[in-house]
Parts: structure tokens; C-alpha cells; sequence
């Protein structure tokens, strides 16, 4: 059995392929823009997340059987706000 671990990050999404022994069999980052409108702000697109995760979980299973991912954790990042409606 096999593990994801997805950990989104201020400047990139990392993600991670492990065994339960904790060996990792396959890891890939992938960064994505930060705007700057004023001083003091800043502004991600959460699609650029969207788009940098499916991009990485695509990289990173290439060639695994994707049969044995037995679940997946994920983390983000702290202090920031993501406004939906």
C-alpha cells in the first residue's frame, strides 16, 4: 500500500508518493505566479493551484500503478484567506 502526501505551499505544491515503510517512491513540485497588486498585498488564483497539483499528481504517478494508493493527505498553507461564494 501507497500514500500521497499534497502539501500546498505559498510558492509551490509539493507532493509525495510513500510506502508504509516511509520510503518515498516518487516526489515532484510544481510553483505557481504570486500577483503583487499594492505594497503589502498579495494574490494567488486558486486555479493556478488546481491546474500545479494536477499537473504534479500526473507527473509524480507516471508509471506507478495507481491501484495500491491506498489515500491521500493534504495540507496548506497558514494564514491565508481563499474566499468562495
Amino acid at each position: 500500500m501507497n500514500y500521497i502526501g499534497i502539501d500546498l505551499g505559498t510558492s509551490s505544491v509539493k507532493l509525495v508518493l510513500m510506502d508504509t515503510a516511509g520510503h518515498i517512491i516518487a516526489n515532484v513540485s510544481k510553483s505557481y505566479p504570486i500577483d503583487y497588486p499594492k505594497a503589502g498585498w498579495s494574490e494567488q488564483n486558486p486555479y493556478d493551484w488546481y491546474d500545479a497539483r494536477m499537473e504534479g499528481m500526473k507527473e509524480m504517478l507516471d508509471g506507478q500503478d495507481e491501484s495500491t494508493v491506498g489515500g491521500i493527505s493534504f495540507g496548506g498553507q497558514m494564514h491565508g484567506l481563499v474566499i468562495l461564494d
